[in-house]
């Protein structure tokens, strides 16, 4: 038996240290066969603070006595995908074609890290060794993979697949050849960029496909804007702030997706036709931690009218990047 080398433990200590406390319980503990009363023991009997640096410690020095180097490999690709899982990165949306096969998610899961292997060393003349990962997370199934050669690793490429949607979320869309191998292994035969991206898994699942949307009737056309006095708990509001701000909240809707940034191309009019009877091309980038919030904060202060085109357009959004004129909002 062939024991796990140190840079290979303490590799297993960072990435168990990087995870918060509850993800190290519930994602880490099931791939060493261990009970939480037991870890959580041994935290105490060794007088260490309860955090996830602690609980490495104590299940790291557990691995380097009863496991093989090749169960403690197999451990630091899972549980390395378990931290991306669940940490906070840009996803890329594909719209995947071609469908071949329609499998229960069981049977995906099972063949799929096969099936990306062999798409992989079908495609690649050279000798490498495919490195293939996946795990099921909540509604999700992750995949991990990469390419490794004598000379050099190659670059991970992570993937989130909603089973039965036509659709995958890659963490980059640089490596091709990974891309189209793990489209393979899906059982498609291509993938389609679909220009949309963000931080926000179910955002983004919602802005493409409806089903994901548990309002899906809302607002099929933007409401009238007919601002009244609006009584609040102050007293009447005549300045329309208080109206302005739940017309944008109705527009917009309940828990809208969450976006960092916007990218708007289109044409306006010169504002004196008199003076320059032209249309001028405008492109507006939008940058935030939640562009929605922004919207109506700026409501709020009384820097942008709630009639504005942006609500149009985000009431619409199907990508990043949008050609947007007023005739299509008719």
């Amino acid at each position: 038996m062939q024991a796990a080398s140190k840079a290979k433990i303490s590799e297993l200590q960072a990435i168990m240290t990087k995870m918060t406390l509850e993800v190290c319980c519930i994602a880490a503990l099931p791939e060493f066969g261990v009970r939480w009363r037991e870890v959580s023991q041994a935290v105490r009997n060794a007088r260490l603070p309860m955090t996830s640096a602690s609980v490495a410690r104590i299940l790291c020095r557990h691995v380097a006595k009863s496991l093989t180097a090749e169960d403690v490999a197999d451990i630091v690709a899972t549980l390395q995908l378990k931290l991306v899982a669940t940490q906070t990165r840009t996803w890329h949306l594909l719209r995947l074609e071609g469908k071949q096969t329609d499998e229960p998610v069981g049977v995906l899961a099972r063949s799929l890290p096969h099936r990306v292997r062999a798409a992989l060393l079908a495609s690649r003349a050279r000798p490498v060794r495919p490195e293939v990962q996946t795990v099921k997370m909540g509604d999700l199934i992750y995949i991990s993979l990469r390419l490794v050669s004598g000379i050099r690793d190659g670059s991970v490429l992570y993937l989130a697949v909603p089973p039965g949607q036509d659709v995958a979320l890659a963490s980059s869309l640089a490596p091709a050849t990974l891309l189209k191998a793990a489209v393979q292994g899906l059982g498609y035969t291509e993938y389609v960029n679909a220009n949309l991206h963000g931080r926000d898994i179910p955002s983004l699942l919602r802005i493409s496909d409806p089903r994901w949307n548990e309002n899906v009737d809302h607002l099929a056309q933007p409401p009238e804007y007919a601002p009244v006095p609006t009584i609040t708990k102050n007293g009447i509001d005549y300045t329309n702030r208080t109206y302005d701000e739940q017309y944008v909240d109705n527009l917009i809707g309940p828990n809208p997706p969450l976006l960092t940034d916007l990218n708007i191309t289109t044409t306006k009019s010169f504002f004196d036709p008199s003076r320059l009877n032209k249309q001028m091309n405008l492109t507006i980038q939008l940058k935030s931690e939640d562009i929605a919030k922004s919207l109506k904060a700026w409501v709020s202060r009384g820097a942008l009218a709630p009639t504005s085109d942006f609500f149009q357009i985000y009431h619409k959004i199907k990508s990043n990047k949008i050609t947007y004129s007023r005739e299509d909002s008719d």
